[in-house]
Parts: C-alpha cells; sequence; structure tokens
C-alpha cells in the first residue's frame, strides 16, 4: 500500500444518508417543492407554507388535503416507502408528482421532522416525530378544515454545517421559495397559495383561472395581453400550449415557465425549444414572460431522470422540440411581440385591413436598392390603389405612420425593410436548394469523428447530406469525410458548423432547415442591413406604402432579425386618455 493511503471501509449508514439526502435537498426552496407537490397529490384545495429565517429555522406546510393514516406515518418516512407504484412498469404510467415516502426520508436525514394528519372521515388526528412516535392529539385544524396534513421542518441542515453554510441570505432564500412556490402555483391554478415569513406575508394567491394567475404572477399584476396558442401532434400524442404575456421581456429567464403534466420542470430540451422562436422577436439579453404546458402519454416520458426531478428524459425528444419550436412560431408570426395588439385579434385580421394580398414584387429590385443620393423616386413604383392603407405621414423622416383598425401604426422603415430584404435572402437561399446548389470543394476534406453509434445513425442517413449540398463519405467505421460545401453556406469555421449540423441531422427529422445555422444567419442579417433604407433616409408616401404591404407580406413582419420591433401600436383609447376625454 502506497504511503497515505486509506484502507476502504463502509461508511457510516448515518453518513451515507445524509450525502444522499443532498442530491434531493440542497436549499429550503427543495423542501418547499417537495412538500407542497405531496400536498397537491393529497388533493389539498387550499396550500399554506410557512417559514422562520428564509427556512433555515422551520419550513411548515400546511393543506387540506385527504390526510396519512395513522398507521401510515411512521411507514411514511423510511426509505422506498410509497403508495404509488409497486412494480417497475409502475414507472412507465407515472402521473403524480412524488407521493409521501419519497422526499420524507431525505428531508429526515438532514433536518428534524414532525407530521400532524387527519384523514377525511376520521375524528383523530395523529402525530409522528422522532423522538415520540405516532401519538394521539386532541389539536389539528387544517386551514379551516377538519382534515389535511401539516409537516414542520425543523433546524434545516443544523448537524450539517457544512451544507448550512453555503444558504444564501433570508431573502436569497425567500426568493427561492417564492419562485417555486410560483411555478407550483402556475401550474394549479384552482389551488389556493400562501406563503408567510416570520408572520409577514410574501405571496397569496386565491383559487382562479390560468389567464389570471399569469398577469398576478408573471406579469405582477400589470395588464399585458394574455395569447394561447395550442398544437396538437398525434404522433407520439402531444399537447402544447402556451401562454405568452405579449410586450413583456426580462434580463433573465425566471418567468420562463414549463409544465409538463401537471409537473414544474427547469428542462434544457424545453427551454431552448421555447427561446428559438424567440430569437428574430426579443433584443439580445430579453427573455419572454411565458407560460409552456405540455400533456403528453406518461410512457413517453421518464420523470426519474433528475434527483430532483426538475428535468425529464422523453422517448422522442426531437418530436417535442419540433412541436414547441412550431407552437411558439406561430404565436409569434400572429401576433408580433410588442405593441397594444388585442389578444384576439388575428393575424390574418391585421393582414385583411391592411390589404396585402398581391403587392409588387418589383418594389425590391427597385426601391430596395439603395442609391447614392438616399432618396427614393416614386416613378419606378405602381401601387394599386386598393393596396394602399390609410397613410398619415412620415415623421422624422424614420417613421412611417399609418392608422388601422382603431390604432395608430407606428412602422420603423429601416427595421421593416431589413425584415424584407433578410426574407428575401432566406427564401433565394432556400429556392436556390431545392434546384439544387452549387457545390465548393474543400482543398483538404473535414475530417470529423463520431461515437459508434452516431456513426451508423449518420451512414442511414448520408444520403441526405447530399440533398443538403454537401458531398459526404464514411470513412473507416467512426469517420466522416465532408469533401465540399454548399458554395452559399460560406467557409467560417466548417468544422463546428459541421459538426452541430451532424448532431442536428442525426436527432431531429432531415429538412433543409438544417443547414440555418448561426453563421449563415449573421451573414444574410448584415447583407439586409447594409442594403436597407436607413433612418433620415427620405421616401415618399406610395414608397411608405410598398413597404408596409411587402412588410405584412412577410413569414415574420413584427420585428427586424435581431429582435428591433418593426411596429409599434397605441390604441385610439390611449389617445382619448391623453385628451381626458374619458376618465
Amino acid at each position: 500500500m502506497s504511503q497515505g493511503a486509506k484502507s476502504i471501509h463502509l461508511l457510516d449508514p448515518n453518513v451515507a444518508e445524509k450525502i444522499a439526502a443532498g442530491e434531493v435537498i440542497e436549499r429550503p426552496a427543495s423542501v418547499v417543492k417537495e412538500l407542497v407537490e405531496n400536498s397537491i397529490d393529497a388533493g389539498a384545495t387550499e396550500i399554506e407554507i410557512r417559514l422562520e429565517d428564509g427556512g433555515k429555522s422551520l419550513i411548515e406546510i400546511s393543506d387540506n388535503g385527504t390526510g396519512i393514516k395513522s398507521d401510515e406515518l411512521a411507514l411514511a418516512v423510511q426509505r422506498h416507502a410509497t403508495s404509488k407504484i409497486s412494480k417497475i412498469e409502475d414507472l412507465l404510467a407515472l402521473s403524480s408528482l412524488g407521493f409521501r415516502g419519497e422526499a420524507l426520508p431525505s428531508i429526515r436525514a438532514v433536518a428534524k421532522l414532525e407530521i400532524l394528519s387527519r384523514v377525511q372521515g376520521e375524528d383523530t388526528a395523529y402525530e409522528w416525530s422522532e423522538s415520540s412516535g405516532t401519538r394521539v392529539v386532541t389539536h389539528g385544524t387544517f386551514l379551516s378544515s377538519k382534515h389535511g396534513t401539516r409537516m414542520r421542518v425543523i433546524g434545516l441542515f443544523s448537524e450539517i454545517p457544512v451544507r448550512l453554510k453555503f444558504l444564501k441570505s433570508n431573502g436569497a432564500e425567500i426568493s427561492h421559495v417564492r419562485e417555486w412556490v410560483e411555478r407550483l402555483a402556475l401550474a394549479r391554478p384552482e389551488i389556493g397559495f400562501s406563503l408567510i415569513n416570520d408572520d409577514k406575508n410574501i405571496l397569496r394567491l386565491r383559487p382562479g383561472t390560468i389567464e389570471s394567475r399569469l398577469t398576478e404572477i408573471l406579469a405582477d399584476g400589470n395588464q399585458y395581453p394574455v395569447l394561447k396558442q395550442e398544437q396538437r401532434r398525434i404522433s407520439p400524442d402531444v399537447r402544447v400550449t402556451s401562454y405568452w404575456l405579449q410586450g413583456l421581456s426580462l434580463p433573465h429567464t425566471r418567468k420562463l415557465i414549463q409544465i409538463v403534466n401537471g409537473r414544474v420542470l427547469k428542462d434544457r430540451l424545453l427551454q431552448q425549444a421555447t427561446l428559438s422562436p424567440f430569437k428574430q422577436s426579443l433584443l439580445p439579453g430579453q427573455f419572454p414572460a411565458l407560460f409552456l404546458k405540455i400533456e403528453l402519454d406518461p410512457a413517453e416520458m421518464d420523470v426519474n431522470a433528475h434527483p430532483t426531478k426538475t428535468e425529464v428524459r422523453f422517448r422522442e425528444p426531437s418530436k417535442i422540440f419540433e412541436t414547441v419550436q412550431s407552437t411558439l412560431s406561430k404565436l409569434i408570426e400572429a401576433h408580433g411581440s410588442v405593441g397594444y395588439v388585442a389578444a384576439e385579434r388575428s393575424y390574418e385580421q391585421s393582414l385583411g385591413s391592411l390589404g396585402t394580398s398581391g403587392g409588387s414584387s418589383s418594389f425590391i429590385g427597385t426601391l430596395f436598392n439603395r442609391e447614392a443620393t438616399h432618396t427614393y423616386s416614386q416613378d419606378t413604383l405602381t401601387i394599386p390603389e386598393s393596396h394602399s392603407p390609410t397613410l398619415t405621414s412620415i415623421l422624422f423622416e424614420t417613421y412611417i405612420v399609418t392608422e388601422k383598425g382603431g390604432e395608430l401604426w407606428l412602422i420603423d422603415q429601416h427595421a421593416a425593410h431589413e425584415r424584407i430584404r433578410y426574407e428575401m435572402l432566406k427564401n433565394k437561399f432556400f429556392r436556390a436548394q431545392e434546384s439544387g446548389l452549387e457545390k465548393q470543394s474543400l482543398l483538404i476534406p473535414e475530417s470529423i469523428k463520431l461515437d459508434e453509434v452516431g456513426a451508423l445513425a449518420i451512414r442511414e442517413r448520408i444520403h441526405w447530406l447530399d440533398k443538403l449540398g454537401f458531398e459526404a463519405e464514411s470513412f473507416g467505421d467512426t469517420t466522416l469525410l465532408i469533401r465540399a460545401i454548399p458554395s452559399n453556406w460560406g467557409n467560417h469555421d466548417v468544422s463546428g458548423r459541421m459538426r452541430n449540423l451532424i448532431e442536428k441531422l442525426i436527432e431531429c427529422d432531415p429538412s433543409h432547415e438544417l443547414l440555418w445555422d448561426e453563421s449563415l444567419f449573421e451573414k444574410m442579417a448584415m447583407t439586409a442591413c447594409r442594403g436597407s433604407i436607413k433612418a433620415g433616409d427620405r421616401i415618399n408616401e406610395y414608397q411608405a406604402s410598398q413597404i408596409i404591404n411587402q412588410l405584412f407580406e412577410c413569414e415574420h413582419p413584427w420585428n427586424c432579425p435581431h429582435g428591433r420591433p418593426t411596429v409599434v401600436k397605441i390604441p385610439v383609447g390611449k389617445f382619448e386618455e391623453w385628451f381626458q376625454r374619458r376618465v
């Protein structure tokens, strides 16, 4: 044995239990999440969370659920005790959030635990504690109900100083608790929640609708249009419903809410699928306030992929990703990301009010080729009268003003023109791909090393690389050689971009969109920006009308490629308020 080496020994069971508990219980918010989920599973309609010292001294969760039977109280705190599964196959159909015995042993290992409960229909309440066991008690009302459960967690990590010192200030821990309570409350708007710290009310939510709770929690009581979009995929049977607070953006992702089969998650796959459609709708560093709900067969996901169950493993992750992305893309295309547009107003109604059909495509080849004069002549334009909106003016040689549908629309001429040119370039690229992209041979072939599973998958799909404009071949068992790339793709960081494309090709259904990556997007966005009308460039009313028409023929008219808004809308009611025409 080398000098300094220590002998192998079995860890003390009490120490091992505390270490294992640390995977589930990280801070007071972890305890609150687990116990509130238990209360929800117990059918509670009211849940109260009380804290002392931000949860370090005391966490008390009371509910008016069905309660725990007296002879099961001591059993519930034992490891592997459960009422929800009896065989391994039950995990494939797990519809509950948790079970009483799941988190309780972990909590018991890192704090003192007391349970008071009365089962629905019984007259006697029972209390369990480590020191006294199970005993009858004369007291016990549960949020004005005769039945329910009260969990008291005392002195969290008091016997584990190494964990205790990593807890933050009381304010920070309360903030974490509140975030989880709010997420759980959004998942179950029909349940009332209250959060109290040191006898001070932090949060009180009465039962209500999802719309009212979204306004209360995500918008902090402010009024933003709540836009809903729903989409269903037949195989697998997945329903995605999104609620988006239009116009509200934040510098963090705390108001991106993910609910899957009633379970609150912070899943990386879902977050990527959620943020992807907003890339061109919000400025860099800004994130939407959005509630995403997914319903699917429990057998299509594994909820035990993460110790704290904040992430899941989907059987078909690419299908979930595509459905979420498609749902949110349709929502953004229909409503845009800014302005005062009413939630019930459809995209088609907006287009109809502007009269967008049959716009002049020749405008792209004339007005959109900027001349050195920075002045544009109406001689090159032919605008049918039926397609001209009610144009008011052009303000500050930058903002096109038009009135439609009881709203005043302000359109940034540069951002709008940039969007039109960007989509023109993108569509041209995809049309060229469909008719056969020219290939650019590489001086030195790119060599991409894959694992055995990836190499097998790519061999089955290598013909798709040829369709996308690449020349590729397998070399050995696990290497892919790229000999040519699409000429329009560009040669910037070919190796890294090819690796990303190969990963997407393995995981996703093949399509021409696989070619669309960050480098290509930036190249076309910059080209569109450089060739666009700028702020201060003088255009006339006819040209402004054509910009409006062609903007709303775009797939995504509401923002420039980098997220700056193209349109801001002011309702007539705002003018009446300004001029005191109504009180």
